[in-house]
């Protein structure tokens, strides 16, 4: 097993309360988690992760703005030298104080989640009226200078058709539309929801698309869409992917003190609790993250034969494990469909 590097970035869900329940929460978040990190413990976290070498803490829920002393721990990332990313859905932002806060911590990206293209779909996904209201945010939170906005959509089955509804939303806004795939992590998500292998080849080509014909829209795909493509068009990116960071570079704190290697992941992957063990020494055991330490060893499918398979390590170890039960193998991979597509062609 190679020896663990920098602990470069964290997620960390500071609470689990929300004030929404959308179908495809990876933490099914609602109601705060028992005994959450007390603000001297979120202190220590933050210390420690400085101490690995950490560069860029996220912070997210539930809804962050929940916790009362969120801008406290925010605050701590930037006294510490880290980068600050803030994810929220945005309902609990849009009041003078709030932004007034966000511009005292100068974050280096605001995320703000949108599910639906109209006012209609994006109550059906997060089941309160709001669509208005987080177009206007974005549309503040650019106007106060922040340096990255993200409008956040997660795709399913039941929203992946308003892609061209998106588009035309956020084309030419200066609002970067950062795109992923839900996953079957939380306990909430309906299996049916999870994108098909055809859904992922529509997307491919819609989002080919937009990166080729609309360079107005700023669109960001996340690491569940990739790796290694054939197409000119679309082979900038991941030029420089050495497959999923989970474990590698990158933790995830639940806000129980659970650690896992990426919070998109479910409770099959809580390496140990920090209340149990101090970060460094979770950090540096060799007995803890070695299914993602280890993960070229343990290739399948496609993935065990392509020949940047050792590279990639399977992609997103999230979308792997829900579509086959194996973080080590992701046919959810553009190359891959390209592969098959000229193997059909050339045998007519």
């Amino acid at each position: 097993m190679p020896q663990p590097g920098t602990l470069q970035s964290a997620v960390l869900e500071i609470t689990n309360q929300c004030n929404l329940r959308c179908p495809h929460c990876a933490s099914s978040s609602g109601l705060p988690r028992e005994d959450e990190l007390s603000l001297s413990e979120w202190q220590q976290v933050l210390t420690d992760i400085r101490a690995l070498g950490g560069e860029e803490i996220t912070l997210i829920g539930g809804e962050l703005f929940l916790r009362s002393d969120w801008f406290d721990i925010a605050a701590m990332v930037g006294n510490l030298g880290m980068r600050l990313i803030l994810i929220s859905n945005g309902l609990l932002i849009d009041n003078e104080k709030t932004l007034a806060k966000l511009r005292q911590l100068h974050p280096y990206l605001i995320g703000i989640s949108i599910d639906g293209a109209t006012a209609e779909s994006y109550q059906r996904w997060r089941g309160v009226v709001g669509f208005t209201r987080v177009l206007r945010l974005l549309s503040r939170l650019r106007a106060d200078e922040h340096p990255q906005v993200n409008a956040i959509t997660t795709f399913t089955r039941g929203n992946l058709r308003e892609f061209d509804d998106f588009s035309e939303l956020f084309d030419g806004s200066g609002i970067t539309w950062q795109v992923q795939l839900a996953n079957h992590a939380g306990e909430r998500f309906d299996s049916q929801l999870f994108i098909t292998r055809e859904d992922f080849r529509w997307l491919a080509d819609k989002m080919r698309a937009v990166i080729v014909n609309r360079p107005g829209l700023h669109l960001r795909p996340m690491d569940d869409f990739g790796y290694f493509p054939l197409d000119p068009a679309l082979r900038f990116l991941h030029q420089t992917w050495a497959g999923c960071i989970a474990g590698l570079s990158l933790i995830g704190v639940r806000s129980n003190g659970d650690v896992l290697g990426c919070l998109s992941l479910g409770d099959d992957f809580v390496e140990a609790n920090l209340r149990h063990i101090p970060l460094p020494q979770l950090w540096w055991s060799q007995e803890h993250f070695r299914q993602f330490r280890d993960k070229e060893k343990f290739l399948g499918g496609a993935c065990a034969k392509c020949s940047y398979g050792e590279v990639c390590r399977a992609g997103c170890a999230g979308i792997a494990y829900s579509a086959t039960g194996s973080i080590g193998n992701n046919p959810y991979c553009i190359r891959a469909l390209e592969t098959e597509d000229i193997l059909a062609e050339i045998a007519g």
